[in-house]
């Protein structure tokens, strides 16, 4: 792998933990909610708006339906 690939990895890894420390769950739980399998509460999604800097209907659409 290079070195760009390993960063990005890294950033991922980064951010996947940061979630799952804010929101105080597993690693399975945030994959899920990656892989839109389930979707986080509304608490856990401002968190997670706001860790990411996006609007919290923009990453979570099925939400709002």
């Amino acid at each position: 792998m290079n070195s760009l690939s390993t960063e990005k990895v890294s950033e991922r890894e980064s951010r996947i933990r940061q979630i799952m420390e804010a929101c105080m769950v597993k690693r399975t739980v945030v994959y899920n909610w990656m892989a839109r399998r389930s979707v986080p509460d509304a608490l856990k999604r401002k968190t997670i708006s706001g860790l990411l800097g996006r609007p919290a209907d923009e990453l979570f659409p099925s939400a709002n339906q």
